[in-house]
């Protein structure tokens, strides 16, 4: 298979220099991973997909692989540049929900550069790894928001249960009014 290598602003970019990405690449596009994300310990990948034009099966499951090892080693896999046919074929698995992808590369770095900028210090040394802005990038590309599950209001409602069995049980409004005691249950239909 034929790639190149580069980086820019900390990430590693692998360019793939095929017109089809198919299963005679697979072999060699997991082994250029393994060697990125196990051995380089470039946790971050943007894979760069302009010049590829066409993709079977053993091609999605090479990306498939790429995203999965760039997530056991705390990092991401970015796809860009994908032609209009990888895209279909990505829409009809449902693949393309659950993989990163962009339109280029200069997209993804319009997203980090905001989140870098606030990380750098005085004289513009970035003060925090690439991998920490790239996750604050994931965080707000997150699908499924977290839900605040505590509702302060039902800790003001809740009734002690010993203070109603301490209380003489009685089914006159009045008298009930007059002790505090609240009457449990479906409020009566007035007809």
């Amino acid at each position: 298979m034929r790639h190149s290598i580069s980086s820019r602003k900390e990430l590693t970019i692998l360019k793939i220099e095929e017109d089809v990405f198919d299963f005679r690449h697979g072999n060699a596009f997991k082994a250029v991973i393994d060697s990125l994300v196990i051995q380089e310990n470039s946790k971050n990948l943007i894979v760069d997909f302009s010049l590829v034009k066409a993709i079977d099966s053993c091609g999605i499951s090479s990306m498939l692989l790429a995203h999965q090892l760039a997530n056991q080693s705390h990092g991401l896999a970015i796809f860009v540049s994908l032609c209009q046919q990888i895209k279909d074929l990505l829409k009809l698995t449902n693949l393309d929900k659950q993989l990163y992808i962009f339109s280029s590369i200069n997209e993804v770095m319009t997203l980090i550069e905001p989140a870098m900028k606030g990380k750098r210090g005085p004289r513009g040394k970035a003060a925090a790894p690439t991998y920490e802005v790239v996750d604050e990038l994931c965080e707000e590309l997150d699908l499924i928001a977290e839900h605040d599950l505590h509702d302060e209001t039902l800790d003001d409602n809740l009734v002690d249960p010993d203070e109603i069995s301490d209380q003489p049980e009685s089914s006159d409004p009045v008298a009930m009014k007059e002790s505090g005691t609240k009457k449990r249950g479906r409020p009566k239909k007035n007809q």
